[in-house]
């Protein structure tokens, strides 16, 4: 099967499955709504303290549940039984990793589209003219943590402890994103020159590229095991 095909049908696979059990865009959403709404009854914040605490609250809920939803990114081809075709299949492993990993950014970047309007809502927000810096900072920073987030999903699906292991694996090498996620949203919402947080987004860049090609390598040893 063409490379391309092979990502188009596990996309495809992927985005049908879930319309039609909404089980994991459900769990993500609402975790992450119960986090905006903690965190907007444990703050009273005037302009300034929200412009200066606002980009880590919205990361924290992006971060845990993208948590939720990457750590099953590969859960329905282990309760089909799949994994083993997925092993066998004589087509590239690295398209196998890029469907998911396409499927996984879409799935992240819809929970955040739903989500920002309730942070704009709970928090009074002013954000309409700086929406188009806010989602793409959004888009570099699923990039990156999808990408890891695939290939540690594949690693660790078939073990039991993998709601552990998951987190833990993903958590300290993710770092690098949350920190360029947190400190370029900080400069979008307070509306500062590109000039000013503009290294962040380079660093997200830079981060993606090296996530995507490592992965990339690595998922073939991965799947194999």
């Amino acid at each position: 099967m063409n490379f391309f095909k092979v990502i188009r049908w596990m996309v495809w696979k992927d985005l049908v499955s879930e319309i039609r059990n909404r089980e994991n865009i459900s769990s993500m959403f609402f975790f992450a709504f119960a986090v905006i709404l903690i965190f907007s009854f444990s703050f009273s914040m005037d302009a300034r303290s929200s412009r200066e605490l606002m980009p880590g609250i919205i990361w924290v809920a992006f971060g845990f549940t993208g948590i939720i939803g990457l750590g099953k990114s590969f859960l329905p081809e282990v309760q089909n039984d799949c994994m083993e075709y997925l092993q066998m299949a004589p087509v590239s492993k690295g398209a196998i990793y890029l469907g998911k990993f396409a499927g996984n950014v879409l799935f992240l970047l819809a929970v955040e589209i739903i989500l920002f309007p309730l942070f704009i809502l709970f928090f009074n927000l002013d954000v309409l003219d700086k929406l188009p810096m806010v989602l793409l900072i959004f888009l570099l920073a699923t990039i990156g943590l999808s990408a890891l987030g695939t290939l540690f999903s594949a690693l660790t699906v078939q073990i039991r402890a993998r709601e552990v292991m998951f987190p833990i694996l993903l958590l300290p090498l993710a770092v690098p994103v949350f920190i360029g996620a947190v400190e370029s949203t900080r400069g979008a919402l307070n509306g500062d020159p590109l000039a000013l947080y503009g290294h962040w987004l380079e660093l997200l860049a830079i981060f993606d590229m090296i996530f995507m090609i490592v992965a990339f390598w690595l998922f073939e040893f991965i799947l194999d095991e």
